[in-house]
């Protein structure tokens, strides 16, 4: 199938504290979000002596959030996340994109 040209999507995934679901959520409509699915998780790591060593926080309730996003508002969501959400700082939440080709809605 090389005849398959991408199409400017990107699947789109936030893994943050569930409290700010509802943010991004709207931060995803606001960017022209499809297909948006959210799945709740308990994370897995007790606080510890290592884990306190490394900085990481033991927070268990988190949401991932996901979607179709086209790549520029990918692009525009990821530096908004990273600058006015702080995913730069640790504990805070992580966000990225995955090319899809051959996909159209």
């Amino acid at each position: 199938m090389s005849d398959i040209q991408n199409n400017g999507l990107q699947y789109f995934i936030i893994i943050a504290e569930q409290k700010k679901k509802n943010k991004f959520l709207s931060l995803l409509s606001e960017h022209g979000a499809h297909g948006i699915q959210v799945v709740y998780g308990h994370g897995s790591m007790s606080p510890s002596a290592i884990a306190a060593a490394f900085g990481f926080e033991a927070e268990q309730s988190k949401v991932l959030i996901s979607c179709l996003l086209k790549n520029n508002n990918a692009k525009e969501l990821l530096n908004l996340l990273y600058y006015d959400y702080n995913f730069k700082k640790p504990n805070t939440g992580i966000a990225f994109g995955i090319p899809v080709e051959g996909l159209t809605f």
